[in-house]
């Protein structure tokens, strides 16, 4: 598995959640990608791809990303990497000001958020899970599961939507 880092302020948490559980992995930086994906000869099965300053409707051009989709790869996408997997399969996304904080889902979780984009519409292959305040913020297909928020940040949360993704 690899973890593709962008900046991301919760990097830490999610590499010590991944740690904590026993996962292995490769810390693979955007900026190293192409040379990762030209000189890695192991099996790429799973992919995480973290949250990021960066945002999808002002920069959506992250072609190597693509080649992922394209593969038979499971991916996670937490915040930005969500909205990514959401915008290049047909979803919508909008812009807002910055949404930071806890917030109560629809069950009561307590669940931190930290972005400026919302993924608002998915196309009939995802599956919504939850939504809260009117934007969607877990979804899934047979392949991917995106996360518009951080479950890195809490380990109860991590250990009950990443890990049983990864494991599988």
């Amino acid at each position: 598995m690899i973890l593709v880092v962008y900046f991301d302020e919760f990097f830490k948490n999610l590499v010590k959640r991944l740690k904590e559980n026993g996962v292995d992995f490769e810390i693979v930086k955007y900026d190293n990608l192409e040379n990762f994906i030209l000189s890695n000869s192991k099996q790429i099965d799973k992919v995480i791809i973290t949250g990021s300053k960066k945002r999808i409707l002002r920069e959506h051009d992250f072609p190597l990303l693509e080649t992922f989709m394209k593969q038979n790869i499971k991916i996670i996408g937490i915040c930005f990497g969500f909205q990514y997997l959401a915008y290049k399969t047909g979803g919508k996304l909008m812009e807002c000001e910055k949404f930071i904080g806890i917030r109560n889902t629809e069950t009561g979780e307590h669940l931190y958020f930290n972005h400026y984009d919302i993924v608002t519409d998915l196309p009939k292959k995802w599956k919504i899970i939850a939504k809260i305040d009117g934007f969607i913020n877990i979804a899934a297909t047979e392949k991917w599961i995106g996360f518009q928020f951080h479950p890195e940040k809490n380990s109860k949360h991590f250990t009950h939507y990443i890990l049983p993704f990864l494991l599988s």
